[in-house]
């Protein structure tokens, strides 16, 4: 992605936060300062956390299907952990292309 070895942990911290948690918690533990990053490193998890690649969108998304049509809703509910998987290649993608700009 284009993240210094020194910040990777710190960086991959904040990927894992809101994969599991959401974006907002993410985002807030980024701009409280706990976090240090360089200008790139911050530019590359900011376009990380600003996708829907977590558990609680892949929620809203089924639900979202499944109250217009309960048969598609069940086959989206199936399919979740591919979503998330999908959603968070597309995350990674967008990051890299940003460390490769940048």
């Amino acid at each position: 992605m284009g993240i210094p070895m020194a910040e990777c942990v710190d960086a991959a911290s904040l990927m894992a936060t809101k994969i599991v948690a959401n974006e907002f918690v993410a985002m807030m533990q980024l701009s409280s300062g706990t976090v240090i990053l360089s200008a790139k490193s911050v530019a590359i998890v900011s376009i990380f956390l600003v996708s829907f690649a977590n558990f609680s969108s892949i929620g809203i998304i089924a639900g979202a299907v499944k109250a217009l049509n309960e048969e598609k809703g069940n086959v989206v509910a199936c399919f979740g952990l591919r979503l998330l998987y999908g959603a968070t290649l597309v995350s990674i993608l967008n990051a890299t292309i940003v460390g490769l700009i940048i």
